[in-house]
C-alpha cells in the first residue's frame, strides 16, 4: 500500500509503501486525516468553521482525500461511504438550531479538557471519562 509521504524506518531507510497481504483487515485512524497539519495547515486542530466558507487550499485538494464531503473522512469515502451521511448532517443541523435559538452553551475555563480518540472520540475531564461540563443558561424563554 503506498504511503502518502514517505516516512524514515528505524534502520534509517525511506519507505514509501507498506506490504499488505490479501485479506489483512485495517483499522484506520481517520481523525489523523481530519487534521493533519500538512494538509490543513498548522491551526488543523481548531475549529474553525470559516474554512469551509472559501475555496478549500491547494494542499487541501492535492491531498486527494476521498471522503465525501469538503475532503474529510469523517463519513468515509469511495463504495463504502456512509449512505445516511446527508441524513445525519440535517439531523445535526435541525438539533443545533432548535438549541441555539434557546440556549446559550459555554464550556467552564477552570477545567482541563481531555479528548480521547478511539473509535468514537469522546471528551473526559480528570480521570472521569465521557463527560463534557457545560454551563447552559436559557437565551429566551421556552
Amino acid at each position: 500500500m503506498p504511503l502518502s509521504v514517505p516516512i524514515r524506518g528505524k534502520d534509517g531507510n525511506m519507505i514509501s509503501e507498506v506490504p499488505l497481504p490479501k485479506g489483512t483487515d485495517l483499522t484506520l485512524g481517520l481523525l489523523g486525516s481530519n487534521i493533519n497539519p500538512a494538509i490543513w495547515g498548522e491551526d488543523a486542530e481548531e475549529w474553525k468553521p470559516e474554512r469551509f466558507l472559501q475555496p478549500l487550499p491547494e494542499d487541501v485538494t492535492e491531498a486527494r482525500i476521498p471522503g465525501v464531503y469538503s475532503n474529510l473522512m469523517t463519513f468515509l469515502g469511495g463504495g463504502r461511504a456512509c449512505i445516511g451521511f446527508k441524513f445525519s448532517q440535517l439531523e445535526m443541523k435541525v438539533v443545533l438550531a432548535v438549541l441555539i435559538e434557546s440556549f446559550k452553551f459555554e464550556v467552564p475555563t477552570d477545567k482541563e479538557i481531555y479528548w480521547n480518540f478511539s473509535t468514537v472520540q469522546f471528551p473526559s475531564v480528570g480521570d472521569m471519562e465521557g463527560q463534557l461540563p457545560l454551563i447552559v443558561s436559557l437565551v429566551k424563554p421556552v
